[in-house]
């Protein structure tokens, strides 16, 4: 049977992912967290697709899990979860790898919107079976990471620039300089970029992918 129960080591770990959003993204404090209030709040922290995948691994695999025990295999809201559980770990990044996220207005929360189009009320007000404390530094912990990230991304992107500097036909980087930029939130630059490349002939089929 799905439990909801921690241990006191687990207890513990808790209240440590929850001290550590002190100085992140303010997010709201709740009681319970539905769906959608985990996107809502994912949507305030633009996740990378590292830190989506972990929150898919560490959040949502368990509630689809729970979905099972609680509900059906075939119930819609399990059915639902299982997507989320995949476009976290998966689809997300394969969208940005492959270069379907490009334009200007392909962010993070567009990708997230994306995936809400067309969900049910009764999926979207699930309401999850982790604790709350427990969801809240979950997500905090993210907000750090995302923070850490930024910082990382603006500086590695400086680094290829210079490698283009050097190579300014190669296609490959100006691809890498595209997903550095996205993931320094600096999404004209790296639509810019994403157009050099595709001019200078990348293309998902034939170029290499760069893992992130």
């Amino acid at each position: 049977m799905c439990s909801s129960g921690y241990s006191l080591s687990e207890r513990r770990a808790i209240t440590i992912l929850s001290l550590v959003g002190v100085f992140m993204v303010e997010l709201p404090k709740r009681t319970k967290y539905t769906v959608k209030d985990v996107l809502n709040d994912l949507k305030k922290i633009g996740p990378t697709p590292s830190i989506l995948g972990k929150i898919g691994s560490q959040l949502i695999y368990y509630e689809w899990t729970c979905c099972r025990d609680l509900l059906s295999d075939d119930h819609p809201v399990t059915s639902n979860m299982q997507d989320l559980l995949q476009f976290m770990e998966h689809d997300y990044e394969e969208l940005l790898v492959s270069g379907e996220l490009w334009r200007v207005k392909d962010t993070p929360n567009a990708a997230l919107n994306d995936f809400l189009k067309g969900r049910s009320k009764e999926f979207l007000e699930y309401t999850l079976e982790k604790p709350a404390d427990h969801i809240r530094g979950l997500l905090e912990t993210a907000a750090k990471t995302r923070k850490d990230e930024l910082k990382q991304f603006k500086k590695l992107a400086k680094l290829v620039k210079k490698e283009i500097k050097e190579d300014k036909e190669n296609p490959n980087l100006w691809n890498k300089l595209r997903l550095v930029l996205w993931m320094a939130k600096k999404y004209s630059e790296s639509s810019e970029a994403f157009k050099t490349a595709k001019e200078l002939g990348w293309s998902p089929e034939t170029s290499a992918l760069v893992a992130i």
